[in-house]
């Protein structure tokens, strides 16, 4: 605890010194970011503050050309791919500099800022065609793919042989993971015991999860919007079905945790995989960037208490992403000698690498744009509402359990 005041104390004096003095010749570059406030505030938000964060620290940026300030500007996509069509050309229209996107809408919405050579960083969604350095040359990500995701699920589950009932939702999240799974389970048929459509509008998912049931499915592996995980759990616990249930990124939402917190016991071992906070050098770069998170936006408070009454706080993970995005861009805007030509930045993206918030390295190149190795992928159970990496896959024992408690 000691140990954590101290690193918001050093935060604190960190944000102080940030930005330095006013200047009227500073011109304004603006990061758009295009997420769900309103349908998942929790990504939204959490996107947008490691965006505001990036730009805070990096204060004036000094180039030949001139010198710049980043602001950001938040537009609600609201999961609505034409809404985040609409949100590209509002921040193409507005010289947006760079836009920070959750994902939704990508596969039509690239297009509209390529023709404008504005990078869109896509800092949520795994999606495997949603990032093609030769197709999609301005589209970057900062976040675990799906298809790491997805092979890391499959090596994970397919040797303690269960049979794995595949459920995904209707949503564009369920179906990016459901073309993943049919390909990281595909040479493994035997361990799949059926695939089920998820209705993510439906209120009940009993009739889903019994049809699994009936299958003989000894494990659940459930992609889709945390709501609908949340649906899931509750189908199967209320019905005395205690069936492990895995899950991508999203089974780590608050949303999850806070749909259950009548009955927290439905949440205990729920198992998610997910991009590794910490680096191989350790966690006193990621605890260092915990600490400033907190110092500027207090503790993400998920909603919810352990069963001694401990509070349980959100670690910041997708705003390391979007964070280490605006490092980029910073690195990229001052090795292009500022922001006029387009073009040149652009192509700049690919020839800076940085260190990023938790102290590995991020940068792209001409052949990936992809900024988190897939290899980087571990699974943390839940238990009384709070997570730690499991012991029963090897990288994963090596990390240490990251603070959610402040």
């Amino acid at each position: 605890m000691r140990y954590f005041a101290t690193l918001v104390l050093v935060a604190l004096s960190l944000l102080a010194g940030c930005g330095g003095e006013d200047n009227d010749s500073v011109q304004t570059l603006t990061i758009v970011v295009n997420a769900p406030f309103s349908r998942s505030s929790y990504v939204g938000d959490t996107v947008a503050r490691g965006v505001e964060l990036g730009a805070s620290r990096a204060g004036v940026i000094e180039t030949s050309e001139g010198n710049y300030r980043l602001e950001v500007r938040r537009l609600d996509n609201a999961l609505s791919p034409r809404q985040a069509v609409r949100n590209i050309r509002r921040a193409v229209a507005d010289d947006a500099v760079a836009i920070v996107d959750e994902g939704t809408g990508v596969d039509a919405s690239w297009r509209i800022a390529g023709d404008a050579e504005v990078p869109v960083a896509i800092t949520y969604q795994g999606g495997i065609g949603l990032v093609d350095a030769e197709e999609r040359p301005n589209v970057f990500r900062i976040a675990p793919t799906d298809r790491g995701i997805g092979f890391r699920l499959a090596e994970y589950l397919i040797p303690k042989g269960l049979r794995v009932a595949l459920l995904t939702d209707d949503t564009g999240y369920g179906a990016e993971g459901r073309a993943m799974l049919e390909q990281s389970f595909g040479a493994n048929p035997k361990a799949v015991a059926t695939k089920v459509r998820l209705p993510s509008t439906a209120p009940d998912l009993a009739p889903q999860v019994q049809r699994a049931r009936r299958a003989s499915a000894t494990a659940l592996l459930v992609w889709a919007q945390p709501a609908t995980i949340a649906k899931v759990l509750t189908a199967a616990r209320s019905s005395g079905w205690d069936v492990p249930v895995y899950a991508p990124p999203s089974g780590g939402d608050p949303l999850v945790r806070q749909q259950l917190a009548d009955n927290p016991e439905w949440v205990d071992g729920l198992v998610f995989a997910s991009g590794r906070m910490t680096a191989e050098l350790g966690p006193e770069a990621w605890d260092a960037f915990q600490a400033t998170f907190v110092a500027r936006y207090g503790p993400d408070r998920v909603g919810v208490r352990t069963s001694d009454g401990q509070e349980v706080f959100q670690p910041p993970e997708y705003a390391m992403y979007s964070y280490d995005f605006v490092t980029v861009l910073t690195a990229a805007i001052k090795h292009a000698g500022g922001a006029e030509d387009r073009a040149k930045l652009l192509d700049a993206l690919n020839e800076v690498t940085v260190e990023g918030a938790n102290g590995d390295e991020r940068g792209f190149t001409h052949h990936s744009h992809e900024g988190v190795v897939d290899d980087d992928v571990y699974f943390a159970r839940f238990d009384d509402m709070s997570f730690a990496p499991v012991k029963d896959d090897a990288l994963s024992s090596t990390l240490p359990t990251i603070n959610q408690f402040g």
